[in-house]
């Protein structure tokens, strides 16, 4: 039907009346969307509140490590501390390795039962980058596992030329043959400590009060012609002067070797070992329990070695570290 113009427009057939507050059928649709909105509010208020687990974990890691230091260099100890932080203490079968190196870990001397603490060692020829250390541990029956990174920085280290008798330099075939006997019983004695830490609380330190006269890690050239690496520090000290054990432990070793001269290796657990080497008398016996500071015998110039000094090494899980690192990784486990 057409409109006339000029005249109102015609009134509808049917007018819906509107509802103060919508539709019936707008409010159950209404409600519908209210409960949508509330339930994907919910779900993202319990994933913002759940940890981030790993990229290499789909769960979350109970355990939080920290290193000291955080990026070691090559030859360095490292302090490993954990925090177990499910429950009130950690699983007692916490496994912590990086590149084929267990770390023993043993209950922290300063921390609750949730804290465990082991010693790292990176090696001299540890290459420089990034580096994962691999956490393990039964949950519910269940392996798990997670990997956390660190970086490894390259030491800085010195070049020096030494003279020595020609025979440590160019063994002959029978020397060759002790050299070998040698080498293997201090496999075995390395490959054999005690599992837990003998040291007391006080830790480690110095076994004379000498200055250093030659730094871990050197490169040394014997009479122009044999490189090898300085795997400890050397202290300056008079022929006779006493030598002190660093930290408590037992004795598993004290004669003289084709290298080393006479020499004294400490075992002091956890995978930790202290050699004692050039002295001109040795005063403890294998087997011996010997306390931090006791007397072990005195500094002279036996074997391989240019005069009176005594080489301080230490061994961690089997590697060669700077004592001197190694000096202060421990001193946080003793409170200093």
């Amino acid at each position: 039907m057409s409109q006339t113009a000029g005249a109102p427009p015609a009134a509808p057939l049917y007018r819906r009346k509107r509802h103060p507050y919508g539709s019936r059928m707008d409010r159950p649709i209404r409600s519908l969307s209210a409960l949508v909105a509330a339930f994907l509010v919910f779900c993202l208020g319990l994933a913002s509140a759940a940890p981030a687990a790993g990229p290499s974990d789909p769960d979350p890691a109970p355990l939080r490590i920290v290193l000291t230091p955080d990026e070691p260099q090559t030859g360095d100890a490292v302090l490993v501390e954990v925090e177990c932080r499910s429950g009130t203490s950690c699983p007692p079968d916490v496994r912590l390795s990086w590149s084929e190196q267990e770390i023993p870990l043993f209950p922290h001397p300063l921390r609750g039962p949730s804290f465990r603490a082991g010693l790292l060692a990176v090696p001299l020829s540890a290459r420089p980058g990034e580096a994962l250390l691999e956490a393990s541990w039964t949950l519910s029956e269940r392996r798990r596992g997670f990997r956390f990174p660190f970086r490894i920085r390259p030491g800085s280290f010195a070049e020096e030329a030494l003279r020595v008798d020609p025979r440590h330099v160019r063994p002959s075939a029978k020397d060759l043959q002790r050299i070998r006997r040698e080498r293997e019983e201090l496999e075995r004695i390395y490959a054999a400590g005690a599992p837990g830490p003998l040291w007391e609380g006080g830790g480690f330190s110095v076994p004379v009060p000498g200055e250093v006269s030659g730094a871990f890690g050197t490169r040394r050239l014997f009479n122009g012609e044999l490189v090898s690496r300085h795997n400890g520090v050397d202290f300056r000290a008079a022929s006779g002067d006493p030598v002190a054990v660093a930290g408590s432990g037992v004795v598993r070793l004290g004669k003289e070797l084709f290298y080393s001269g006479n020499a004294v290796i400490v075992d002091h657990g956890a995978g930790v070992f202290t050699s004692y080497s050039h002295l001109s008398r040795i005063e403890v016996t294998p087997g011996q329990r010997v306390a931090r500071n006791e007397i072990l015998g005195r500094v002279g110039a036996t074997g391989r070695a240019t005069g009176p000094h005594l080489h301080w090494g230490v061994k961690l899980n089997g590697v060669s570290v700077n004592p001197i690192v190694f000096l202060e990784a421990t001193a946080r486990l003793a409170g200093k």
